[in-house]
């Protein structure tokens, strides 16, 4: 008897160690569709789908170092930004893993190595392929303010970074905020006819989408709010029933203010919008990422729209200034006037 509990002394012991152990290998991070997603207690190797989440890992981590694999337009993306110069690094992540939209080649993903894959909710069949190779997926869902905050969110407590999460969640409501009492009294007959255009087809999103929520948070009013979904095509006599008095073109597309000033699209005659006339159309800028979606960027988006839409009532924001303290304050980065003019460079 006095054996037996000497042997239980040293097993009970033993097992405890290693379950302990197991636990610490190992944690439960919750996604977007509810699912408790079982990820490694140390997490080194990252593959995004997601579009915007690589800048976003890096505002939150500090750098890049952990990003792997990136979808191929977040690469060019980085390509053309300033994340290039924050983290190099980024330059030679893979993109081989991704075949077409967001379908994935698994066996090019597999060789990545990943701790974790991020993909899209609305990918249920990718996600389950790979799911199936034993990789952990966390799903994100697209594409509300709630949406982008709750991105954030899982990235603090993946990462262990949730007081910078927090810092970064905070200046976006402070942000929304501040613009919002500044345009609240404004008549909604008042406030400008805005039109988001997606490229030369031409093409616009509704009131369910994004861009829908930045016009409206910064005072504008959104001509196309009655339609659903985005990527819709529209005629130019609906344009011209619209008649915008500003236009955002979209920064995923080739298409230029100038394109429009000189009524260069064949086929189209864009003379008679008043957004033209006054030569208020706009690229939307690039800087870390695109600032057509949500992302880490979008309170400078915000600004510079507000700008737009009331030069006078936003007088006080430097755009010049807000790009460099946001990078100062959320990448530790110290942005020249030369990267500086090539973002603000409408």
């Amino acid at each position: 008897m006095i054996i037996s509990l000497l042997l239980l002394a040293i097993i009970l012991p033993a097992c405890d160690s290693g379950t302990e152990k197991e636990a610490k290998s190992s944690r439960t991070i919750i996604d977007q569709r509810g699912k408790r997603v079982k990820v490694p207690g140390e997490i080194n190797r990252i593959v995004t789908l997601p579009i915007p989440l690589p800048s976003m890992i890096v505002a939150v981590d500090g750098n890049g170092k952990r990003i792997v694999g990136m979808h191929p337009k977040s690469k060019s993306a980085v390509e053309e930004s300033t994340l290039k110069n924050i983290s190099p690094e980024l330059m030679d992540v893979s993109t081989a893993f991704v075949q077409e939209g967001f379908t994935v080649n698994i066996e090019e993903l597999v060789k990545l190595q990943p701790d974790v894959v991020f993909q899209w909710k609305h990918q249920p069949e990718e996600i389950e392929k790979i799911e199936n190779a034993g990789i952990p997926v966390i799903a994100l869902q697209y594409g509300t303010q709630q949406d982008l905050e709750a991105w954030l969110k899982i990235l603090g407590e993946l990462l262990d970074k949730k007081q910078q999460v927090n810092k970064i969640i905070n200046y976006h409501h402070e942000v929304i905020n501040d613009i919002r009492n500044r345009t609240s009294t404004i008549n909604e007959k008042d406030k400008p006819r805005v039109m988001y255009l997606n490229g030369p087809e031409p093409s616009t999103n509704g009131g369910d989408s994004y861009n829908h929520f930045w016009i409206t948070a910064s005072g504008g009013c959104n001509v196309a709010a009655d339609i659903e979904g985005t990527g819709k095509y529209v005629n130019m006599e609906q344009v011209l029933r619209w008649n915008p008095e500003i236009i955002y073109i979209g920064n995923f597309c080739n298409l230029q203010a100038d394109d429009l000033f000189k009524n260069k699209i064949q086929g189209q005659d864009w003379s008679h919008v008043a957004a033209v006339k006054n030569r208020r159309v706009y690229k939307i800028p690039l800087a870390g990422y695109r600032w057509d979606p949500p992302s880490v960027e979008s309170p400078l988006m915000l600004k510079w729209l507000a700008q737009k839409h009331y030069p006078e009532i936003f007088a006080d924001y430097s755009m010049a200034a807000e790009l460099k303290e946001f990078y100062r304050n959320i990448y530790n980065y110290e942005l020249s006037d030369e990267e500086v003019a090539r973002v603000l460079k409408d």
